[in-house]
């Protein structure tokens, strides 16, 4: 049995009720959250905290919880109710429930779901996966962590259909990111690439997080955009997101990275970025 929090209550997943008329439902009127937890501990939470934070405000929606030791006090009690102390959550703020109409509701309550669900096996793709291209069909506020995702839902299907892993996404011929991860390369001058953070890509926790160590340990990052034939001349490619770390790209499309070998500035950035969240546990 798996418990759900919602709206003030623990419930059975099987329980859980949400109204049909939840702007989420509606209108995709919602933000929200996935953060790792180790040995029961909450990974980077400051981090997501300021960015659940800044969708809210982004929104005009207001945080259904009173600060952040109150929403940790609910999270840590969901952990202990499913037994579970290794994984993820899902953590999601709708408007709240309101007659359908396109205008923000004068008196609403925000709808608050959080479930957690089962670390992903990660042992094979971390020798390398296969990504593809295509155009970024989404809006022009990706920066907003909104669960109106059908553009990434689409371009995902299509490039799994396809035999990729994951997608990177095309504007005007530059790569902006994955449809669920942030894309970096490196290149001939062993310089870290990545588009920078602005309304065109959702800044990820995981890619703020391999920028610091990449600075900390005295490697060059540029945070610019690369286009297609950066990545045809690059030595290394590596995507990154909350519940992937950093894995290894060594093909795009019908491009091979370093003979598929995963090269030594990933596997270092790799290696730190385990220490990085293990630390955590243990502060």
């Amino acid at each position: 049995m798996s418990f759900c929090y919602i709206n003030g209550s623990y419930k059975n997943n099987i329980d859980a009720l949400i109204s049909v008329e939840d702007r989420g439902f509606n209108f995709s009127d919602g933000i929200y959250e996935v953060m790792g937890f180790r040995n029961g501990k909450l990974l980077n939470f400051e981090r997501h905290l300021k960015r659940l934070s800044k969708s809210l405000i982004d929104l005009q929606i207001k945080a259904p919880f009173s600060n952040e030791n109150s929403l940790k006090i609910i999270i840590h009690h969901l952990l202990k109710l499913n037994d579970v102390y290794n994984g993820f959550l899902y953590l999601q703020i709708t408007r709240g429930t309101a007659k359908r109409n396109h205008l923000f509701p004068s008196k609403v309550k925000p709808n608050i779901v959080i479930f957690t669900f089962s670390k992903v096996g990660l042992d094979k793709i971390k020798k390398g996966v296969n990504v593809g291209l295509t155009k970024d069909q989404r809006w022009m506020r990706c920066d907003i962590k909104s669960i109106s995702l059908l553009a990434n839902v689409l371009d995902k299907q299509e490039g799994f259909e396809k035999g990729f892993f994951e997608v990177w996404q095309l504007r005007k011929k530059l790569i902006t990111e994955g449809t669920t991860s942030n894309a970096f390369i490196v290149n001939k001058k062993n310089q870290i690439c990545t588009h920078p953070k602005n309304n065109l890509i959702l800044g990820g926790v995981t890619r703020d997080c391999v920028v610091e160590i990449a600075l900390k340990n005295k490697l060059k990052v540029i945070e610019k955009a690369f286009n297609i034939d950066d990545i045809k001349n690059c030595n290394e490619a590596f995507l990154t997101s909350t519940t992937l770390g950093i894995i290894p790209v060594v093909k795009v499309e019908e491009t091979i990275i370093n003979k598929k070998q995963v090269g030594l500035i990933t596997k270092t950035l790799m290696r730190k970025l385990e220490d990085f969240l293990d630390k955590q546990i243990y502060e």
